[in-house]
């Protein structure tokens, strides 16, 4: 772990409260790591928290400038938007993992490019199967 990681996770804890959030990035990061060394994924992408988008809000929303959950696409020379909509489908596709980065106070799902500015925005509720109960912006 890099002293650089270190302090941003010393950060995230002192912001949040817990260790939850940095335990599934951290998790996901070396995943993502794995799968791109292995050769299972031509992207190397990385996750962070980041500011979310105030019109996704919902009642278990964190404070909007930590709502966001971000997938940075390192490598994305010639990255197309359908490549984007890929990698954003596998966390939408899954409603338990979308309803558990909810719990943890993440609205918004960024999928963006590291250095193409290519950034497209999902608000997590939409994909959460949760049509039953009130998952609404907070009054």
């Amino acid at each position: 772990m890099t002293l650089k990681t270190l302090i941003t996770n010393i950060i995230n804890v002192i912001m949040d409260g817990s260790f939850e959030r940095v335990r599934i990035i951290s998790q996901m990061n070396t995943a993502f790591m794995e799968y791109f060394t292995s050769g299972e994924f031509g992207r190397l992408c990385k996750v962070s928290i980041t500011q979310g988008v105030s019109d996704f809000r919902h009642e278990m929303s964190a404070m909007w400038l930590r709502s966001g959950f971000k997938i940075s696409i390192e490598n994305d020379f010639r990255l197309t938007s359908g490549e984007m909509k890929e990698l954003a489908s596998y966390v939408t596709g899954n409603a338990q993992f979308v309803r558990q980065l909810m719990a943890m106070g993440f609205d918004t799902l960024v999928i963006k490019g590291k250095t193409t500015g290519m950034k497209q925005l999902y608000p997590l509720a939409k994909f959460a199967n949760l049509s039953n109960y009130f998952i609404g912006k907070p009054s």
